[in-house]
């Protein structure tokens, strides 16, 4: 009877743990998300003469895949190895410490962050890796390993000049017959033409499809009142795998809108007493501002603007005039980027006398 009672007594007091454990329990214990950013993907690294330069993009996730705030990130780590064929594995060691909210001589554009490693020795193969930096002092995993070679290229171009123009850039520099240490080359020359624009980073693709054989390049894609910037390399074979220079200093220029509307047509003046009323055709043109009025009281010379800022009308009352005496008068149509338009056929009106 005694151990009968010893087992209920025993049995009870798991049931009142398991009861007291399940007590208020209604759904999975919630995890914190984990400060640890992911590892960066994507890492490009790229050779260039006896530098090297590498981009990545910004993670936003963390090590779990969920979303991280860009506060939450306080920067990365880049290691290199220089790889030895003796060595199995490759050791790695920490060059350059990037920190988002100072991140010089790095720079982020776009999402991306651009470094560049150098000069370094030619012909060596060296890899790469990244870590991103939490805030809290969390590091992620090494991204992925890439490796590249630096090897001798051609002199970057010089004295890069770009000229804007109605909806194009056209550019130009000087040729280059050297190499990157002075060395004369007689091998093929080309060039390829990189555009970027404000704030933003340089396309990896040149604008031109193949490399140039001139010392010139125009870009008709460009747009009105949006500044560009031009990067132009020097490059050792027409076709891939290709070696390119360093950049040249950089260029920029802005196209502007030169294209001057049509002239108005239609003029027409009545006179008045004390008055002459104008009417003219209405330009066609989209950027259209208005309408200049000039007036002259000698035949056509020395014409005076009467309007202070381009008219929006049609129309125009010149209430300026003495009665008795003759007037002509022109009108000249000005679009939004400032560009007038030649005179209208001028017209001459008579102003009415009292009685």
């Amino acid at each position: 009877m005694r151990v009968r009672s010893e087992w209920l007594l025993a049995a009870g007091l798991v049931l009142a743990v398991a009861l007291v454990a399940s007590c208020g329990r209604k759904t999975d214990p919630l995890t914190p998300d984990s400060p640890r950013p992911e590892m960066v993907h994507d890492l490009k690294a790229v050779a260039r003469d006896a530098s090297v330069f590498l981009s990545w993009p910004v993670p936003t996730k963390n090590a779990e895949g969920k979303a991280m705030s860009p506060a939450d990130l306080f920067g990365f780590r880049v290691f290199r190895a220089e790889i030895e064929p003796d060595r199995k594995r490759a050791r790695f060691h920490q060059v350059a410490e990037i920190v988002l909210a100072a991140p010089a001589p790095a720079s982020v554009r776009n999402g991306a962050v651009f470094w560049s490693d150098g000069p370094l020795k030619y012909g060596r193969v060296y890899a790469y890796r990244v870590v991103a930096l939490g805030i809290k002092g969390d590091v992620a995993s090494p991204s992925i390993e890439v490796r590249t070679a630096p090897l001798l290229s051609l002199a970057p171009p010089r004295a890069v000049t770009a000229v804007g123009g109605e909806q194009r850039v056209d550019l130009s520099w000087e040729a280059v017959s050297t190499r990157a240490d002075g060395s004369v080359f007689n091998g093929f020359v080309g060039y390829n033409v990189y555009r970027r624009d404000e704030g933003g980073a340089y396309d990896s693709a040149p604008l031109n499809n193949e490399p140039l054989r001139t010392t010139s390049y125009s870009d008709t894609t460009a747009k009105n009142d949006k500044t560009y910037f031009y990067a132009v390399r020097a490059v050792d074979s027409p076709a891939l795998p290709w070696k390119e220079s360093l950049d040249a200093p950089e260029a920029m220029a802005t196209p502007r809108n030169v294209t001057p509307p049509d002239r108005p047509t239609g003029l027409t003046v009545v006179p008045g007493v004390g008055r002459v009323f104008l009417t003219w055709n209405e330009n066609k043109e989209e950027d259209m501002a208005g309408y200049n009025v000039y007036r002259s009281a000698k035949g056509g010379r020395d014409r005076e603007r009467l309007n202070d800022k381009p008219l929006a009308r049609t129309t125009y009352s010149d209430e300026g005039v003495v009665s008795g005496r003759s007037y002509s008068y022109v009108v000249t149509a000005v679009d939004q980027s400032g560009n007038e338009s030649q005179p209208s056929k001028e017209q001459t009106a008579y102003t009415e006398k009292l009685r």
